[in-house]
């Protein structure tokens, strides 16, 4: 059997109805995946519209930018075109970027008779984006995750009669766990399955919480070989280890995820050297307080925006931009003061000497 991706198991299963085929974790990949559309396009004004209705042709494949956002549209248009799919209702489009609170927010729904299907999107390429991210660490909650919930809520009272599934890659499915343990408890009753695609966990106290203790046993987690995203944070959550046809961090992007006979290929463990970073960056953040990880990545946003660099959609753009205002990031540098200076350098000095020991341990135990 001919290894594939989300897209070629769309084109190959496409005919097939979830009486035929059931539903599983490849067809949330596929809902997760279509949050990434610009549905702006399309919807207008929270309207909504059949998949299979929408004029596939009119939707062009981007000739430049980056192959992922090209294999956003491609997947797409293989979707609505097929029996699996087109049938589905897309609805209550959101896309919601604030860099004045540091808020990312996206979400859109996918319906049949049975169920809706609420896809939150992760991470985008804005530097708003991956603030939010980064302040998972420190903060009880975000405001993205404030807004799933009332989004989440917002669904439950308009579709009433459906069984709800909920899912996202990286940060959406975050929002997916988050909602759903944050939701009131007739709302929550009515999920029925939640996934989340290499996606970041939370700080531990979310695992104390009844809502959460609630959904535990609802959720499917998955995760690359090389998985470092996902494992972010605390993760009790159980997780399956998916195979992936990228490298280190790059099996972040779905896409290269491989996919078998509706099924995603299975690996035994996460490697053994992406998990002792993983283990020395949740140790680190563990090792400062929560002022000391906003004030840190505070700092490094800082840099990047005297940088100039205002998302990270292009790595070559973004390096000649960092080369051209290198003197702008090393001025400010220099005009932090001491006691400033003293902490970032040894914050990054802690971090480094945390995966130095993870190493030795490492070593040690293989030895």
């Amino acid at each position: 059997m001919k290894d594939m991706n989300i897209i070629d198991d769309v084109a190959a299963n496409g005919g097939l109805s979830f009486g035929e085929l059931p539903f599983n974790d490849v067809d949330s990949l596929v809902f997760a995946q279509l949050a990434y559309f610009p549905f702006e396009t399309i919807l207008e004004n929270g309207g909504e519209k059949l998949m299979g209705d929408v004029d596939t042709q009119s939707v062009q494949v981007p000739k430049r930018g980056k192959e992922r956002y090209k294999n956003h549209v491609i997947l797409f248009k293989s979707a609505a075109a097929s029996k699996r799919y087109g049938g589905f209702i897309m609805s209550d489009f959101v896309n919601d970027l604030d860099d004045t609170v540091e808020k990312q927010f996206c979400a859109v729904c996918f319906r049949n008779d049975e169920f809706v299907y609420v896809s939150f999107r992760g991470t985008d390429a804005t530097v708003a984006g991956w603030k939010e991210d980064v302040n998972l660490s420190f903060m009880d909650e975000i405001p993205a995750q404030k807004h799933a919930v009332e989004y989440l809520k917002h669904i439950a009272a308009k579709f009433p009669k459906h069984k709800i599934i909920t899912g996202g890659h990286s940060k959406g499915g975050n929002l997916a766990i988050y909602s759903a343990a944050m939701a009131p408890q007739e709302v929550r009753r009515r999920v029925a399955a939640i996934f989340a695609h290499d996606s970041p966990g939370f700080r531990k106290e979310f695992f104390l919480t009844k809502g959460y203790l609630k959904i535990e046993n609802k959720i499917r987690k998955t995760v690359p070989h090389s998985s470092i995203i996902g494992m972010m944070l605390e993760n009790p959550t159980p997780f399956s280890v998916v195979d992936s046809k990228s490298v280190s961090i790059f099996q972040h992007n779905p896409y290269k995820w491989i996919v078998r006979n509706h099924s995603f290929v299975p690996k035994p463990y996460l490697h053994p050297g992406w998990y002792y970073f993983d283990s020395s960056l949740n140790k680190w953040i563990e090792s400062i307080s929560d002022e000391e990880r906003k004030r840190f990545f505070d700092l490094i946003f800082l840099f990047l925006r005297t940088a100039g660099i205002t998302d990270f959609r292009s790595r070559i753009n973004n390096l000649s931009t960092l080369v051209k205002n290198l003197r702008g990031v090393y001025a400010l540098y220099k005009e932090l003061d001491d006691e400033t200076k003293v902490f970032f350098k040894k914050t990054v000095r802690l971090f480094i000497d945390i995966m130095s020991e993870e190493r030795r341990q490492n070593k040690n135990k293989t030895s």
